[in-house]
Formats: C-alpha cells, structure tokens, sequence
C-alpha cells in the first residue's frame, strides 16, 4: 500500500472490549479552528510534527491533505460585471455543465425520476471546451437590452492546483483536526503533554483550539460519575439513618469511605495505571462495599451496649468479635478480583484498572477501620451527649432574683403588707370576749 500514489497507510489495533467500554475510540484530537485552509494547514502540520514528539503518542495525523489535484477558475469580477455577468452565473454555469444540475422530475407509475442537465462527456473533459462555455448574463444592459452571451474564456482563466477533497467544519466553523493513539502510556498523561504544546503555540488572531469529542465527552462522564458519587453517599447516608434511628452513627460508619483513597492511590501508582473511566467505575464500587466493615463494628457496639454494657468495654468487644467477619469479606472481594487486576484474560487490560481499584481501596480501608471507626464513635458518642446534658440543663427551672427598681417594688410590699397584718393583729387582740364571739 506504500507505494500507491497519495496512500497512507497506518496500523492500528482494535480492541472490541475497550471500544465497548469507552463508548468509541480513544484517539487523541486537537480541532483548530480558522476561517483561511492555508493558515489551518500550516498550524496542522506545525502541531502534527511537535506531537509526533509526545512520548506513547502513535499514528498522528492530520484530517486534511492537500493532495487533490483540481482545476480552479480565475474570475476576473471587474470585466464581468462590464459584461452583465455575475459571479453566481459563472459558478452555475461551469457546474450544469461538469456535475449537471436537477432541472425537473419525470413522473411514472407513482415513481419520480429527475431530469439533469449536463453537458455531454466528450464536450466538458477539456479545458479548451470548457472556455467555450457560453455564460447568460443575469444583468440587464442600459435601458434593459438584452445582453448577447459570454464566452467563459472573456472572463475567467484556468488554473491548475491542488486542494482538499473536504472542507470540515464544527458548528458553523471551519477546522482541521490533528489526532493520535495514545499507547503505552495514560491518555491523562499524554493530554496533559499535548496541553503545554498548545499553550507554546501563538495562535493567529481569529484562530483557536478546542479538544475532540473524545476528550469533551470523557470530562462530561467524569463530571456525572462525580454526581453520582455524591448520590451514592447521600443515599446510603438516608438508608443507615432509618436502620439505626440516629443521625450521627451513620457518620462513624461513613468515615470508612475516605479511608479507602489512600489504597486507591497507592494501587494506581504502584501499578502505573491511570485513573480513568473504568477506574472511577471501581470507586464507585467502593462507596458501596467499604461502608460493611463499618456498619458490622457499630452495629454490634449498639447491641452490646443495649445489653447493658459500658461504651468503652462495648467499643473494646465489638472489634475482635467482628474481625474474622470483616477479614473474610474483604479477602473474598480481593481474591475474585485479583486475575483481573493481574490482567489475565482477553480484554482484562480495560477492566485492571477498575480491579486495582477496588482491590487497593479494600485493602486500606478495611485495615483503618478496625481503628478509626471506634476512634470516632467514641467522639461522636461523647459529642452526642454532651449536646444531650445541655438541653436538658438548659430545660430546668431556674429561680430568677429581682434587682433595681423590681427588687426595691417588692421590698416596699411586702413592708406594707407586714404593716397591715400587724395592725390587724393588734386591733383584734384589743377586743371583748362579747365581740370576739360575735366576729367569730
């Protein structure tokens, strides 16, 4: 195939698993855009050598070439506005002539066929037939006579270049596209390169760059894939704070879900692979299976404690009783998923990443558990009835002592109340036994 004229050859390995799980190919694509092809092409073909450079970067190339030989017409606008004939005219006439134009239908048996107008093949495969293309003028001459026909030769001249088979455009604009198979190495990691290139290069004024659909559609994945992390929490969140009736053991229990970034890290570092889409899949996992452990400790923590243990010998009993369940759990997990980590298997190479995920997330998390989960339920218990004694402090009575002028009312009464007892006490003590019976 090399050595057909204008042919470029490139191989490339397909992949059906990756191509299913990633949605498309991941080629990739820098889009420039511009509105003149020859100052596209020139920053096509500047950007296509420096990404030639890029480490794990294979078969860049540039969606335009201008290897198409063509025949272009040199219209001289001046003398043919002097002839009565417009740009439009000239145009129309040389494509009825080459590529034939619709002029009307032919209607049989409830079928329609169209009637093209075009120029015999003998008489358009020539340039010398071609200038004696007779052009009608669309403009009337002074006081609207009628203009004799134009030879195309009066007001065009042949020319002979080469140019694109296609002009691409994306939403209404121009643009050339410069792409590449990452291999080897993390499209994270070669996005990131290609990113300093771009920012090296001076763009023209009224030119920029864009990444393809490949790119735009994986930063769109990611941002849902956040989304539904956060839903995934909230959810789990709701449903432990209806099985334990308690709004702060359902955050002991989550605290074991950041515990499993350390593993998450570690793993993707020590085995070289990036953190992609798969990858996101398998922390998406995690959320769901780390919070186990958790929910294993502090649920029996609570029927230890309802059984009339003390917290601290509950917290104390709870995790040596619940190892050997967390251990068992969590090497099962580990066990299914290592041959896929270990990237056993045609099309395992996609899926090792989300494995490595999970395997490394389980790992940390399920050895922090054992001792940060009853670190924090032991806070969260004493926070819980700390906020519990100052409510109940704060719904006692409390005898309130009167000061300045209320205390010195108060005073004031109850002197003249003493008074008037007193009084009332002497007045009945000086009457007769006559009236005492009667006031009795």
């Amino acid at each position: 195939f090399g050595q057909i004229p204008g042919a470029r050859v490139q191989v490339t390995q397909f992949d059906l698993v990756s191509q299913t799980m990633s949605g498309g190919n991941q080629n990739l694509q820098v889009n420039i855009f511009g509105d003149d092809l020859k100052t596209l092409a020139a920053l096509g073909k500047d950007l296509s050598a420096k990404m030639r450079d890029v480490t794990g970067l294979e078969n860049v190339d540039v969606n335009w070439q201008e290897a198409t030989p063509e025949l272009q017409w040199k219209v001289d606008r001046q003398k043919a506005l002097q002839l009565g004939v417009t740009f439009e005219d000239i145009a129309d006439t040389i494509n009825t002539a080459t590529r034939g134009t619709i002029s009307s239908y032919y209607q049989e048996r409830g079928f329609q066929y169209p009637i093209i107008v075009q120029l015999p093949e003998t008489r358009r495969k020539t340039v010398p037939e071609l200038l004696n293309l007779k052009i009608k003028p669309s403009l009337a001459g002074p006081a609207g006579v009628e203009r004799p026909d134009v030879m195309l030769s009066q007001v065009a001249q042949p020319i002979f270049g080469v140019g694109p088979s296609e002009i691409t455009r994306l939403n209404r604009l121009r643009y050339i596209a410069v792409s590449g198979k990452p291999e080897g190495r993390s499209s994270s990691e070669i996005q990131t390169e290609v990113d300093k290139i771009m920012q090296g290069i001076e763009m023209p004024t009224g030119y920029s760059w864009d990444w393809g659909s490949t790119q735009r559609r994986r930063a769109e994945e990611f941002a849902g894939l956040n989304m539904a992390v956060v839903l995934a929490i909230a959810l789990i969140y709701m449903l432990l704070a209806s099985q334990f009736e308690s709004f702060i053991h359902p955050l002991t229990v989550l605290t074991s879900v950041p515990l499993c970034a350390i593993g998450v890290i570690l793993a993707l570092f020590l085995t070289g692979y990036a953190f992609g889409l798969t990858a996101f899949i398998g922390v998406l996992m995690l959320v769901g299976i780390v919070v186990k452990n958790g929910i294993l400790l502090v649920d029996y923590t609570n029927q230890l404690r309802e059984r009339g243990m003390e917290r601290d010998e509950a917290v104390l009993t709870a995790g040596p009783t619940r190892l050997r369940p967390i251990l068992m759990t969590s090497a099962t997990a580990i066990g299914g998923l290592f041959l896929i980590a270990c990237g056993v298997g045609e099309g395992s190479e996609t899926q090792a990443p989300m494995a490595t995920t999970v395997i490394g997330g389980l790992l940390t998390s399920t050895l922090l558990t054992l001792f940060i989960v009853p670190t924090v339920y032991t806070l969260f218990d004493d926070m819980g009835q700390w906020l519990q004694r100052r409510k109940v402090t704060a719904s006692e009575p409390q005898i309130v002592v009167p000061t300045g002028k209320i205390a010195g009312a108060l005073n004031a009464f109850e002197e003249t109340t003493a008074d008037g007892l007193s009084n009332g006490k002497s007045e009945q003590t000086g009457l007769s036994p006559s009236s005492k019976r009667s006031t009795i």
